[in-house]
């Protein structure tokens, strides 16, 4: 493995008797060394880039969010990658949120939205994170058409493509909108929150796509736990909550849906099982 070389070679008196090796990612690498400490290696130039960043508001936000997220304390001479003492807890599926008792359930959404209430109204000026890098929904929707109109025809019925277009027509009006923005994570769904039934703690990973954008985006997808769970969390949330929050939030569901069917094509990571999945429950519900 490169990676283990890599990190022998930047850290010599690090020592292991067991790696894994996480692809499933779309942007990094991931080498676990017993079950205690995480690498990240970038995969793409601009993510290396933006390492030193994640690292300083990382260590920014830490003692500001009541969960756990990750404080690199190991960085590549070259700052090529970087590792973290691996945050305890298994990845909170949808399965995982329903076998949790009520109690549990609460500390869950108390957490969560104790978390985007302090990311979304975090102060920016004058901290790390002003190097947090605008939206770039604008790129990726422009690169969604692109594809759903190369690869999507031959797979989907014509009724499906129209309501493709519909979910794309309801993301460019979103883009002409004047919208709050706000540090949002970017990423928040299941294989990013962890939580850790001895500490009753959740923890949050993999901040590599943050950025300044709309709020609704942090909620779009808890809906995989259904939209119970995501007004929950809305009711606790204390930051920008204008009345359009919710709506917008499902708008950015559904252009996920059509994002996974498409990067099935286009990079691969995504299954076509779970892309249709997705895809079919967000046409479902709307």
């Amino acid at each position: 493995m490169d990676e283990l070389e890599r990190i022998a070679a930047a850290f010599p008196d690090l020592t292991w008797s067991r790696a894994q090796r996480i692809t499933e990612g779309w942007d990094h690498v991931v080498v676990v060394l017993d079950d205690a400490l995480v690498f990240r290696f970038p995969q793409e130039p601009p993510y290396t880039q933006a390492l030193g960043r994640e690292i300083a508001v990382l260590d920014h936000l830490a003692a500001r969010v009541p969960v756990r997220i990750p404080r690199y304390d190991r960085v590549a001479p070259d700052g090529s990658f970087a590792g973290y003492p691996l945050l305890p807890g298994r990845t909170l599926t949808p399965g995982v949120l329903a076998t949790l008792d009520g109690r549990a359930r609460e500390a869950v959404v108390d957490q969560l939205a104790g978390f985007l209430s302090a990311l979304h109204t975090a102060p920016v000026p004058g901290t790390p994170l002003e190097l947090v890098p605008p939206s770039y929904l604008a790129e990726d929707q422009r690169d969604v058409r692109r594809a759903a109109g190369t690869h999507l025809p031959a797979v989907l019925a014509p009724e499906e493509l129209g309501e493709v277009e519909r979910i794309l027509a309801d993301v460019d009006a979103l883009l002409t909108a004047d919208l709050p923005a706000v540090v949002v994570h970017n990423d928040v769904y299941s294989r990013h929150l962890l939580w850790d039934d001895a500490g009753a703690r959740l923890g949050v990973i993999d901040f590599s796509d943050m950025c300044l954008g709309d709020p609704a985006v942090d909620f779009a997808e808890l809906h995989e736990y259904g939209e119970a769970f995501v007004r929950a969390v809305h009711e606790r949330y204390t930051g920008p909550a204008d009345p359009g929050l919710l709506d917008r939030a499902w708008t950015y569901q559904c252009w996920i849906g059509v994002y996974m069917l498409t990067d099935h094509f286009d990079v691969g990571k995504t299954s076509w099982e779970t892309a249709r999945e997705t895809f079919d429950r967000v046409r479902r519900s709307r």
